[in-house]
């Protein structure tokens, strides 16, 4: 069977040092900031809709800074997914991991943006707890078929965004495993999400991390795994978040998550993957 494209690329890529990997990244990146396109053009509006208070050239920067991040963590992929588990890990050269993380005797819900090396914290989860996460399947099978192999190597557990995906996220947490889920994207339906404040713009939110919190005793955290330098080494941070808080009202807990997003993303925003479609279309007509 024909390996798929990207398949291909990563394998060749596996070959070079991560140093490498990140320059052509940096190529690659440069280039796609240069032209137009979706990605460059949804992380510009972003960019100026979030950080309006920056002047142009400042803003035009972290947007490049962001494409090129954006490149990295398409390029890195090489390391994670095919390094020995021990080698990609031992490149964490920073771990800020809260005491209540480590001493949790519950189940442990990670709200994990899009922000730095989120493969890498699944494979740093996976290695250290037995770990369930979402998964989108992908229209094409071979692909399909590659990245659920690659995210699931050592021992990730990938279900389904339905409602037998949730079942066992619910059981896997009721057991004390721990839960990832990437919570800023746009929800699929207007009925699995609620509209509240990100940088100050109206943004539908999920609702899932409330229902979860509703439905399960868990411990909740934010995580992120920064790169540090081009030399391809990262660090790791996770902070404990406020169970109640993401219980309440859907207007509330929504608010809150975003808040805590927001904060996460303040402190490294060329880290974010800017390239989402993350307000409606009245918020960026007001460009």
């Amino acid at each position: 069977m024909k390996k798929p494209a990207i398949q291909i690329l990563l394998e060749t890529l596996t070959y070079f040092p991560i140093g490498f990997q990140y320059q052509l990244a940096g190529f690659l990146g440069f280039v796609v900031a240069g032209t137009r396109n979706q990605v460059t053009i949804l992380t510009d509006k972003n960019i100026r809709l979030c950080f309006d208070g920056l002047n142009r050239a400042k803003q035009l920067s972290l947007a490049k800074a962001s494409i090129r991040h954006t490149c990295i963590s398409l390029f890195e992929l090489a390391a994670i997914w095919y390094w020995p588990v021990h080698k990609i890990l031992a490149r964490i050269e920073q771990e800020n991991v809260c005491k209540q993380y480590s001493q949790s005797h519950k189940g442990r819900l990670i709200i994990a943006p899009h922000l730095g090396s989120w493969e890498l914290l699944n494979i740093w989860l996976a290695e250290n707890s037995i770990l369930f996460s979402l998964y989108k399947p992908q229209r094409n099978a071979k692909v399909d078929k590659f990245i659920l192999q690659s995210r699931s190597r050592n021992g990730a557990q990938l279900v389904p965004t339905d409602v037998s995906g949730l079942r066992k996220l619910i059981k896997g947490l009721k057991q004390g495993a721990t839960v990832m889920i990437l919570p800023d994207q746009k929800p699929q339906t207007t009925k699995s999400g609620v509209d509240s404040l990100f940088f100050g713009h109206s943004a539908s939110t999920t609702t899932l991390i409330r229902s979860i919190c509703n439905k399960i005793d868990c411990d909740v955290f934010i995580g992120a795994m920064y790169r540090r330098d081009a030399s391809g080494t990262f660090s790791l941070c996770i902070e404990s978040l406020d169970h109640n808080a993401l219980a309440a009202s859907e207007v509330d807990s929504a608010q809150y998550l975003n808040d805590q997003i927001e904060i996460k993303i303040r402190s490294h925003p060329d880290q974010y993957q800017w390239g989402y479609k993350r307000f409606t279309r009245a918020v960026y007509d007001t460009l």
